[in-house]
């Protein structure tokens, strides 16, 4: 009889590590899965500082090539920022920019504008203009 409830006690320890262990590997996936990241938790100072320190070279670039257009930089994406060259003290970088452009007091869309700019301890320059 003692026999019996050891093996019933040690059958439902297992169950619940079991169970517990399930919870822990599994159930975080879905809560990363449906998360919204808010604009306000997605830029960060870093990332608004980028994207000030670019702007004279964006908006020259943009406004050559469409005068009457506009955009707004909470709503510019940083795509991708690349080291060109490795090592310490390196300061060669490519960094990739959308724009959602606009027209106007009434901000119809105009639609994106992604430039890559060429960043170096020399200055800023846009290596090119993707519509």
């Amino acid at each position: 009889m003692r026999n019996k409830q050891y093996n019933f006690n040690f059958a439902i320890f297992v169950l619940v590590l079991t169970l517990s262990l399930i919870v822990v590997v599994f159930g975080d996936k879905n809560k990363d899965e449906t998360e919204v990241v808010r604009a306000e938790v997605q830029h960060s100072e870093f990332y608004d500082v980028l994207l000030v320190l670019l702007n004279p070279y964006a908006n020259n670039a943009i406004n050559k090539l469409y005068p009457n257009r506009s955009y707004a930089l909470w709503n510019a994406e940083i795509l991708e920022v690349k080291r060109l060259t490795g090592g310490f003290s390196q300061y060669d970088f490519t960094v990739k920019v959308k724009y959602d452009t606009y027209t106007g007091p009434l901000n119809p869309p105009e639609g994106p504008v992604t430039l890559t700019f060429h960043v170096t301890l020399d200055g800023v320059s846009v290596t090119r203009i993707q519509k």
